[in-house]
């Protein structure tokens, strides 16, 4: 998960270690959120004036988003910080939900087409010839993002994404099908 900071230079390193740490024990258990941006802007409403802070995150597919905006800076930002954090676990629950009521479908197979390493992301071509997303968070199964190849042969479990499908595991291929 990478955390971008926008506009919050009065917070202190203290602050930011904190809420980073905050952030990364909601990815400890599950690794779907791939990137944080927490960006804080004046706003000039009449009823809160103050500090207005956006928490936006790309999760697998989904964009949470959670704002606040109080007078006080870290009162706007702990706020934010804890709606973010109900739609995170509103956004699991509701996947649990659906992953009990879907039978299981097997793995999509095909290859890593190309994979950019600097970026955390890459794409495989399935075995159907269809273009697949994935984050570097999808990898699993004793396989390491970081030594992954193009022309290597993945399994997958895919879903539809904001801009087509996006694997939502990467694992090895069955040896029958490697």
């Amino acid at each position: 998960m990478e955390i971008r900071w926008n506009g919050l230079d009065e917070i202190s390193a203290l602050e930011k270690e904190r809420i980073e740490a905050r952030l990364a024990s909601l990815e400890e258990e599950h690794q779907d959120l791939i990137d944080v941006r927490i960006a804080a802007r004046p706003t000039n409403h009449h009823r809160h004036g103050g500090q207005e802070i956006h928490i936006t995150c790309e999760a697998r597919g989904q964009r949470i988003v959670a704002m606040r905006a109080r007078e006080d800076l870290g009162l706007s930002l702990n706020e934010a910080l804890d709606a973010f954090e109900r739609e995170v676990r509103r956004m699991r629950e509701k996947r649990m939900d659906r992953s009990t009521r879907r039978l299981p479908t097997p793995s999509v197979l095909g290859t890593v087409r190309r994979i950019f390493p600097d970026r955390g992301y890459g794409f495989v071509r399935t075995d159907g010839g269809k273009e697949v997303y994935f984050h570097r968070n999808a990898v699993h199964g004793g396989l390491d993002f970081r030594h992954l190849q193009e022309g290597q042969r993945v399994a997958l479990d895919v879903e539809p994404g904001n801009k087509g499908l996006q694997a939502i595991t990467i694992n090895p291929p069955p040896p029958e099908a490697a």
